[in-house]
């Protein structure tokens, strides 16, 4: 009997106007966001490659001697990922480059942005298209299911024949959920048929893993709202109550909720300003000078002269200490700058669109997450770095073996090797995706909250349809 319902449920979606119109709608949502990434990716690519080999070039051009290689600040920049095509996550408004040597690390930026904050718009990635639009699609499908067949007097036929209501309400659920996987499913195979055709888009085997997943959690994502759907249709008389209550939830849950992010962390959490920066730099500058008066580096740290007995080391751990302070001091006012959006993102967590979103991000490896990962890889490359800059100057007999970035200290003491290096040999900075297992352990929370939901709502919708009067 379930297979009797469900197949009545699909063939009453099919040839409805609604179905019609919310393939065409989602289709065209597809295929322009397909033909919008693909121009944007490529042209995304030739600008990384460009920045990226100008880097590589300078870098190549300071192997003449191996203390300027040290101090070279590189430049790494945020390279364009095939799987924003599923969510860029905001991509756009985080820092896209890194300036560092292997002493200082500096303070990630973004083109003219000086601080970093949600968007207050999205760009159209299929994660939007389906937590935006397929969304109310699927309340359009599911706002009469119970009230409207009491209205139209076949709710009381089929409750006639002795059908158990639990399997009413099954078959329902799932000729709805098959009826909204045939927009889904055709507008995704038309996003990646013109992404693929593309030809600048290569996606690899473990993107396409990531890509079902991300696919497979919309299908739960849009569970809810059929659910939901079935909830307030089961509570309300008549259908025009219905989709009215449901439009007001969908508003709530889809937009209002997740634009609240944005405006509690500006409210909350103050953005650190750049003044401030400066003036814990400062500040910070200030106590090294006093622990230099107080002679804690060495008598005669950081004087040069032939009057005097240079004190080479205690130069060198001045100076060191003063790059790590600074390092320190950035290091504080970025994770100042990122509060606002993890505490905003973390405040609307009870949204099942954060919920998704959240969840796609860190499969996709896009957002916020990716941004910490980047960081963190960037920082791990500037260990390695340092450590191949030690092992290649203690090869060198002419070097005091003291790495401090300080031009006279090198060019008077020869506290770093300036001999010459290879290029093939330096270490090379590529950013490493997370494997499919590493990223469903940073979105397993937000998985269990949307089957939670999904959990909350049947058990909802089970009840009210129990005790629903059909008269």
């Amino acid at each position: 009997m379930i297979r009797q319902i469900i197949y009545r449920e699909i063939l009453e979606n099919l040839l409805s106007l609604r179905f019609i119109l919310s393939l065409l709608l989602a289709v065209s949502l597809f295929a322009t966001a397909g033909f919008v990434f693909a121009a944007k990716y490529k042209q995304e690519s030739q600008d990384y490659w460009k920045d990226t080999n100008e880097n590589l070039s300078n870098l190549s051009e300071q192997t003449k001697r191996l203390c300027d290689a040290a101090r070279y600040k590189q430049t790494i920049y945020r390279k364009p990922k095939a799987l924003a095509l599923c969510t860029e996550g905001f991509e756009k408004y985080f820092p896209n480059y890194f300036r560092f040597n292997i002493f200082s690390m500096y303070i990630p930026q973004v083109k003219n942005r000086g601080n970093f904050d949600l968007g207050r718009f999205s760009d159209m990635d299929l994660v939007f298209i389906i937590s935006l639009i397929m969304s109310f699609i699927a309340l359009i499908f599911t706002y009469d299911t119970i009230c409207g067949e009491r209205e139209a007097g076949t709710l009381r036929l089929i409750l006639a024949a002795s059908i158990h209501r639990h399997k009413i309400l099954l078959g329902k659920y799932i000729g709805v959920m098959l009826t909204l996987g045939i927009p889904l499913l055709l507008g995704l195979l038309v996003n990646l048929l013109i992404v693929i055709s593309s030809r600048d888009v290569i996606i690899n085997a473990g993107d396409w893993l990531k890509i079902l997943t991300i696919v497979l959690m919309s299908f739960l994502y849009l569970s809810i709202f059929v659910l939901l759907g079935m909830f307030v249709s089961s509570r309300t008389a008549h259908s025009a109550n219905s989709m009215v209550i449901l439009l007001l939830l969908w508003v709530g849950l889809v937009i209002l909720i997740p634009s609240f992010g944005r405006i509690i962390s500006d409210t909350a959490c103050e953005s650190p300003t750049e003044a401030q920066l400066q003036r814990r730099l400062t500040e910070v500058d200030q106590q090294i000078e006093d622990d230099l008066i107080s002679g804690k580096f060495g008598k005669n740290a950081g004087s040069f002269g032939s009057n005097i007995v240079e004190n080479p080391p205690g130069t060198a751990r001045l100076v060191n200490a003063r790059r790590q302070a600074g390092n320190q001091v950035r290091e504080d006012h970025l994770n100042k700058m990122m509060a606002p959006v993890t505490f905003g993102r973390s405040f609307t967590r009870f949204s099942p669109t954060v919920l998704y979103q959240c969840a796609s991000e860190a499969i996709a490896g896009t957002g916020i997450s990716r941004f910490k990962n980047l960081h963190q890889q960037v920082k791990r490359y500037q260990q390695d770095l340092k450590e191949y800059v030690r092992g290649k100057d203690a090869e060198d007999p002419d070097s005091l073996h003291l790495l401090c970035d300080h031009s006279q200290a090198i060019s008077d003491w020869g506290v770093m090797s300036k001999k010459p290096i290879s290029f093939s040999t330096v270490p090379k900075f590529q950013e490493r995706d997370l494997a499919l297992g590493q990223s469903l352990k940073l979105a397993i929370w937000d998985i269990g909250l949307m089957a939670l939901f999904n959990l909350v709502f049947f058990v909802a919708a089970y009840v009210s349809f129990l005790k629903y009067d059909v008269r």
